[in-house]
């Protein structure tokens, strides 16, 4: 299934004062590498005319295995892939490598979020559109990384 792929340097402000990354960053990454991986898919995070009351993609769960340290200036490789695609929702998984060494690996469980009819501030889940699975289920892979 799509597959998005980025290198990410370990920069001090992701460390603590031993130069080792602070685990919780790994988690900004992981949100940022699935909602690369949906933009390089060609879905859209925002509203359109097509889905006004469209609220992308929110996080519903997600947990996280570390396996070994990354330290400051390691340029650190993040694989991000569908895993699962199910009616409403769908599932991210994520590797951290170092070269061939499994810094961490992790995972997040999101749905396609919209206002509900009634309460715009109610975020209901919509079941995944055939052309959305159709897109996730691309066996793609590519390089997000930014310059």
């Amino acid at each position: 299934m799509f597959t998005a792929i980025q290198r990410l340097r370990v920069e001090w402000a992701h460390c603590d004062p031993a130069g080792i990354i602070f685990n919780p960053n790994y988690y900004i990454w992981m949100d940022q590498g699935a909602h690369r991986l949906l933009e390089a898919a060609g879905i859209d995070m925002l509203p359109t005319e097509e889905n006004p009351t469209s609220r992308g993609f929110p996080l519903v769960s997600s947990g996280m295995d570390f396996t070994s340290p990354a330290r400051f200036r390691d340029i650190v490789t993040l694989q991000s892939r569908i895993a699962k695609i199910g009616t409403k929702s769908f599932r991210v998984e994520h590797q951290f490598l170092l070269g061939d060494v499994l810094l961490a690996k992790g995972f997040e469980i999101r749905v396609w979020g919209a206002s509900a009819p009634k309460d715009a501030e109610r975020l209901i889940a919509l079941p995944l559109s055939d052309s959305l699975k159709h897109k996730l289920a691309a066996d793609i892979e590519v390089d997000v990384t930014l310059a």
